[in-house]
């Protein structure tokens, strides 16, 4: 079925490439990098032994980063090669890459731009986060190095469409030598699906580091802030924003205390999250256009990227985006920072951590707008604080608890270098 898949890549060549050009119209792609997607590199290859860490995503990117300095550790003359498919992903990675690292953009998922690749960049070992399954690069990547798939999750509804081609599924998923899943839900429907060489080590997200903050930008912040209860909604999508706007205004009229920051996932959609704040008659600042807060105004909308744990870092209460839709974004970040956590019904992502983190009072689900308006209507009285204050300790703690699930996923890549 592979050579089926192959053929079925080549003959849909130029859709891909008109799928290209539109979103790089749409400035969703890197122009001037665009030849990475056909498996050209922009960057040499450095001597020596090279790793091949893959992260579809920004979150994924934090874990790539995270497990390098821990490699170069221990093993100071490897060099690595990141990829990334998205261009957000690629603007928080590169900043944070150390000297040894490289980054590149994931080639199109056809066999002649693959083996370009491979061909240019002979890596030791590839290293896959989570959830990315390219049929076509794992199953020529296997040839040249050994692959593993770490982190690994499964979301519901992928789970579905590949029980229903479930033999295709083990064929590409014999590519990796080992496949280390993050949750018992995880484990369980990766060997529904056949998969061999498979553990539980746990979720690696608790491992990482906690988000970085500059000092300056906090202090301005926090002074322009005077003392305000600051309510952040992180990491959001349109489905979230449909919700959480919503609330704003019957917040404000009621605790004047409190002031309202948004940080959508993708900063890009700024003049959409801009025409809906004016059909709610919400005034805004964008930190584009002001590096403190203005709270005369309604909502501060951060419309760049990087800088999460800085707003972690004054939230008094935090909502976690893609948590009515998307499968929601790591909860761990805001508890790292001792917040009073909040996302919606839709976990599905990192269902293990969620349900943890809820059993022990570590955060708070709600289902939709009226029980967010009902929840931070509580916990901004003044009535509330020592109960708040139970959820943000416990935040804390539960975020310091599995340091030694990054030692396992550690272990294992060892035996493999």
């Amino acid at each position: 079925m592979i050579y089926i898949y192959h053929l079925i890549t080549i003959v849909l060549l130029p859709i891909y490439i008109m799928v290209l050009i539109w979103r790089t119209i749409r400035k969703k792609e890197n122009l001037y990098r665009i030849c990475e997607r056909f498996g050209i590199a922009t960057r040499g290859k450095p001597a020596g032994t090279l790793i091949w860490l893959h992260a579809a995503s920004v979150g994924e990117s934090a874990i790539a980063v995270t497990l390098i300095e821990n490699i170069t550790a221990i093993f100071p003359n490897l060099n690595f090669l990141v990829t990334t498919g998205t261009i957000a992903s690629s603007k928080v990675i590169e900043s944070k890459l150390p000297a040894n690292a490289i980054h590149q953009f994931l080639p199109i998922d056809n066999i002649f731009f693959i083996r370009k690749f491979l061909r240019i960049w002979q890596p030791k070992l590839g290293i896959f986060i989570e959830a990315e399954i390219w049929p076509g690069l794992l199953t020529e990547a296997s040839k040249t190095c050994k692959l593993l798939l770490l982190n690994a999750h499964i979301s519901d509804r992928s789970f579905k469409r590949w029980f229903k081609v479930k033999s295709f599924f083990q064929t590409i998923m014999a590519s990796f030598s080992e496949v280390a899943a993050q949750s018992i839900f995880d484990f369980e429907k990766y060997k529904m699906l056949g998969t061999a060489n498979l553990s539980i080590l746990g979720n690696i997200k608790f491992a990482n580091k906690k988000l970085s903050v500059n000092a300056q930008d906090l202090s301005d912040l926090n002074n322009s802030l005077l003392g305000k209860k600051l309510v952040v909604f992180a990491s959001t999508h349109l489905s979230d924003e449909k919700v959480v706007l919503n609330v704003i205004k019957p917040i404000k009229q009621q605790f004047q205390d409190c002031y309202f920051v948004m940080i959508p996932r993708h900063p890009e959609r700024r003049s959409e999250i801009v025409k809906t704040c004016k059909n709610l008659e919400l005034k805004f600042t964008l930190r584009s256009e002001s590096k403190i807060f203005k709270t005369t105004d309604d909502l501060y909308i951060v419309d760049n990227f990087g800088e999460l744990g800085l707003f972690y870092s004054l939230a008094y209460i935090s909502f976690v985006g893609g948590s009515f839709s998307k499968g929601g974004h790591n909860p761990i970040e805001p508890a790292h920072f001792k917040n009073l956590i909040l996302f919606g019904p839709d976990m599905s992502n990192c269902r293990s951590v969620a349900e943890t983190m809820v059993s022990e009072k570590a955060a708070i689900q709600f289902n939709d707008e009226q029980e967010l308006l009902e929840l931070l209507q509580k916990f901004l009285q003044e009535s509330e604080v020592n109960n708040a204050q139970v959820y943000k300790d416990n935040a804390e703690i539960f975020a310091g608890k599995y340091k030694q699930i990054f030692q396992n996923y550690l272990a294992l890549i060892k035996k493999y270098i």
